[in-house]
């Protein structure tokens, strides 16, 4: 039996399928890109190998539905953890500083994993229900259910929150700014085929969310951080993210079916109907 066997995969009633479902999470999207390509090796990676210059929508839908099937796939999580792995087998290379790099480096691989707790984290507290101690407890565990699903070094995922936490603040230092971080904080998306307009005229409508996006992650990373990657804070910045923020929690009080992503409800149904399917011990919220 793999050792992936052993690991129940997240149900109904998980923190991180509320966390991931709602379509106002889609405010940590550029914040959780950019803490993840600021990592050397992920950066350059990406950098050297990626499609999303050249490919931006359809890299984007591929994202999107490796992050479903990782968080509402149920058994088929761990078959997704496979694909990643045979995915990023020959993506390696030598960095423009002279640095070896490799996407399926367990340090790399265990960061990239690591922001997608810290967005579940950081949205329920500041525009979800909330989240108490043992809620947090509970979202921290399902993250680590996800990691080793996915195929992250069981001894490199840290076992406690307080770990985790360790963990996190060691690693920021590290974090550079790239090519990659600024393309995502400068550089607005080509216009998607089936629009009819202009780039430039598409640009108009990108420009001002890009610079709400900029604030906000130069908001929400430590002050040191921002700087690195060339933000800076003001009152214009954080006038901004209060607003989003705000408007984030606003939409959490529609109804369920207009603020969830339709793709997620649709893989959380097929998910429910498997018979194997085990809802959490505990429903958030």
């Amino acid at each position: 039996m793999a050792e992936t066997d052993l690991v129940r995969p997240l149900g109904p009633g998980a923190a991180a399928w509320y966390a991931t479902s709602e379509l106002p999470a889609l405010l940590l999207a550029i914040r959780t890109l950019v803490l993840q390509v600021g990592h050397p090796m992920v950066g350059a990676a990406v950098y050297e190998h990626s499609v999303y210059k050249s490919d931006p929508y359809g890299r984007l839908w591929r994202t999107i539905t490796s992050l479903l099937r990782q968080v509402f796939g149920g058994y088929r999580t761990a078959e997704e953890g496979r694909r990643l792995m045979r995915l990023h087998t020959d993506i390696k290379g030598v960095d423009a500083e002279g640095r070896r790099y490799h996407a399926l480096n367990p340090e790399a691989y265990l960061w990239v994993h690591a922001t997608m707790f810290d967005a579940w984290r950081w949205f329920l507290r500041e525009c979800g229900p909330g989240l108490t101690e043992a809620q947090e407890q509970q979202l921290f565990e399902e993250w680590r259910r996800v990691a080793f699903l996915i195929g992250v070094k069981p001894r490199l995922v840290p076992g406690s929150v307080l770990q985790f936490d360790e963990y996190w603040d060691a690693m920021l230092p590290s974090l550079e700014d790239g090519p990659v971080v600024q393309d995502l904080l400068h550089v607005g998306p080509k216009r998607p085929p089936y629009v009819p307009i202009p780039q430039r005229m598409f640009d108009l409508v990108t420009s001002p969310l890009l610079t709400l996006q900029r604030s906000f992650v130069a908001e929400t990373l430590s002050p040191e951080l921002s700087k690195r990657f060339g933000l800076h804070r003001s009152v214009k910045t954080a006038t901004h993210t209060r607003r989003l923020v705000a408007f984030a929690r606003a939409l959490g009080h529609l109804p369920r079916i207009l603020r969830r992503s339709p793709f997620a409800m649709l893989a959380m149904w097929r998910t429910s109907r498997d018979p194997r399917t085990q809802p959490e011990p505990v429903s958030y919220p």
